[in-house]
């Protein structure tokens, strides 16, 4: 079902749709710290007699332009030039974006099976490319032989310049399952000139899983959300309970949940997320001119995994509808919250239908975490701030010897108590490699429940 046909709230990137709201025009203004009356219009103003300006111009394109002119592009044209003149993140989209766009909502479509972005490359030449950031496991582009930074330098024999934006590029790789797409591919390459060839694949139906959760040992369990579309909190659950298997007589002691370069989806699901996390409580807020209140949503008791302990992995590609889910579980003190300041994309957009296929988006209103804190321009700031690469280890004081090494040192003894575990650092630890942010999140939850009490009134894992 299109997540424009919905009721209730849609939200893509900041997109909300709410139905049946309506917002009222203030009467005051603020200047400062004072209010003053909005000056009356005159009574025989009306904003719409600047259309007739409008209805001229095109008439006089239309007769008198040296060449014939597709009206209905000058139209599309004319209304993005409306929204370029309010915030970023209020747009038109034409049909055949408004389509791309309830692709990525409903998370199943006609493509190849890979994640870019767009790079502006200096060397060897000044060029715009597509970058891969993920290829999805089973799909046309992986069979192709694509690889995780590889470049686009071309689709169909167009340089990735000629298409303006991320949107209408990726609108070209998409089409209907069956058809083919050629591409120029640049294998990533860490020095020397790049050698590119043209692959040509067939689109199939990209069924784009929301989640990957991999088991990382120690009871602990690393689980992936890419984004947030119709399925995503019920593929959650249903990952962390394979997890809870996965880790058998040991239980499962923990879950990073990882949000980095998640940009977001549908608001309905950042909540449903959270309500898997928290038993009570607001989630989330939206609130529009003056600061009003327009929605708030609360979570409900009993949520399936509200006592696993549980850190949070952001980074400054996690926005929007990531942002709610991480202010949500910082505020309520239920995620330790791990990595870079998130994106700070707070704003709410309403998607309006125009009756052609067309959408207006539109930004409405801000959202505000539960502790009333706006994301908008400011982002999440991490608990721990960890960067992407390890830092190299520095002693302290390396003239000094340990005890150990002393040559009368006394041998340790355990008297039949468990042998010391320090300097081993665990299974889960060495799961997670070189990425730094899953080290310092593994890390700090392991710490976490080694110091869980065990008494009375102690919290059980599931």
């Amino acid at each position: 079902m299109s997540a424009l046909r919905r009721t209730g709230t849609w939200l893509r990137g900041g997109a909300l749709l709410l139905t049946g709201v309506v917002l009222g025009a203030g009467t005051m203004v603020l200047r400062g710290a004072e209010a003053e009356p909005v000056k009356a219009a005159p009574l025989d103003y009306s904003r719409y007699r600047k259309l007739d300006l409008f209805a001229r111009s095109l008439a006089i394109i239309e007769q008198h332009y040296v060449r014939p002119v597709d009206s209905e592009r000058l139209i599309y044209a004319a209304i993005s030039g409306l929204v370029a003149e309010l915030d970023p993140h209020s747009e038109f989209l034409p049909p055949q974006e408004a389509k791309l766009l309830r692709e990525d909502i409903e998370g199943s479509f006609g493509g190849v099976g890979m994640v870019v972005v767009l790079q502006q490359q200096t060397a060897p030449q000044a060029r715009i490319v597509l970058e891969v950031r993920e290829v999805i496991a089973g799909g046309p582009a992986a069979r192709a032989g694509v690889k995780v930074g590889d470049v686009i330098a071309a689709i169909e024999g167009k340089p990735i310049g000629h298409f303006f934006d991320l949107r209408r590029a990726i609108s070209t790789m998409r089409g209907v399952p069956g058809t083919r797409v050629s591409f120029t591919l640049e294998a990533a390459q860490t020095q020397g000139k790049p050698t590119p060839r043209t692959i040509t694949v067939t689109r199939e139906f990209i069924d784009s899983p929301a989640v990957v959760a991999k088991y990382l040992g120690d009871g602990l369990a690393h689980v992936r959300l890419r984004d947030f579309s119709e399925t995503s909190a019920h593929e959650l659950s249903e990952a962390i309970a394979g997890m809870k298997t996965a880790a058998g007589k040991a239980g499962l002691q923990g879950v990073i949940l990882d949000l980095r370069d998640n940009g977001g989806g549908l608001l309905d699901q950042a909540v449903a997320v959270v309500d898997l996390f928290v038993d009570e409580g607001p989630i989330v807020r939206t609130r529009g001119r003056m600061g009003n209140l327009l929605d708030e949503s609360r979570a409900l008791p009993g949520g399936a995994w509200s006592r696993v302990p549980l850190a949070l992995l952001i980074n400054k590609a996690s926005a929007s509808a990531s942002e709610v889910v991480a202010g949500a579980l910082q505020d309520h003190r239920r995620a330790l919250v791990v990595g870079e300041r998130s994106y700070g994309k707070g704003s709410v957009q309403a998607p309006f239908e125009l009756g052609d296929g067309s959408v207006l988006k539109l930004t409405i209103s801000l959202y505000y975490t539960p502790n009333d804190r706006l994301i908008q321009a400011s982002g999440i700031q991490p608990d721990v701030l960890v960067g992407t690469t390890l830092p190299v280890y520095k002693d302290s004081l390396p003239e000094l010897e340990p005890e150990r090494a002393h040559p009368r040192h006394l041998r340790p003894e355990n008297f039949g108590y468990p042998a010391s575990t320090q300097g081993d650092e665990g299974e889960a630890v060495r799961a997670a490699g070189e990425d730094a942010q899953l080290r310092a999140a593994v890390q700090h939850l392991r710490a976490s429940t080694q110091i869980q009490p065990r008494g009375r009134g102690a919290r059980k894992n599931p």
